[in-house]
């Protein structure tokens, strides 16, 4: 990418409901000086995200869990980047959120996925989301998938 480098970071922060939580995790992601946030299972319906337009992260697109509080990503794009928005696709499952777009005049594509236990069908389709995207593809997320079983400690 030209210029500097863009600050990424990813939490599964299982669940931001909590004003208190959600303020904390607002606030480590300034302090980290993150420029692009991947939030996962935020638990918010698709009115409450709103709540996460705070402490210079205007810029906000998610895929809610239509079905009460569950699942649900989002991508936080600061203040401090020049972010012109191009398209957004995202499911009613919570499940994942995919957004292109323009960071300082570089086209670029996120992707945020959440992956509720091992559902093949889903990883193909992330798949197929990052195959057919535009410009650089950054694909963070949770999972849920073993990369390593023999460094996997969890059984």
């Amino acid at each position: 990418m030209q210029g500097e480098p863009v600050e990424l970071i990813s939490f599964n922060v299982n669940g931001v409901l909590n004003p208190v939580k959600r303020s904390k995790i607002l606030s480590k992601l300034k302090r980290e000086k993150a420029q692009v946030a991947f939030l996962q299972e935020t638990h918010l319906s698709q009115s409450e995200h709103v709540k996460l337009r705070r402490q210079g992260f205007k810029n906000v697109f998610l895929s809610s869990y239509m079905a009460g509080h569950r699942r649900g990503v989002a991508i936080l794009i600061s203040n401090t980047i020049n972010n012109e928005h191009i398209s957004e696709l995202q499911d009613g499952e919570g499940r994942f959120i995919k957004i292109t777009g323009k960071i300082e005049g570089q086209e670029m594509t996120f992707i945020n996925v959440y992956i509720p236990g091992s559902n093949w069908t889903i990883y193909k389709q992330i798949f197929d989301l990052m195959v057919n995207s535009q410009g650089l593809v950054i694909c963070g997320g949770d999972f849920n998938i073993r990369l390593n079983p023999k460094l996997d400690v969890s059984g």
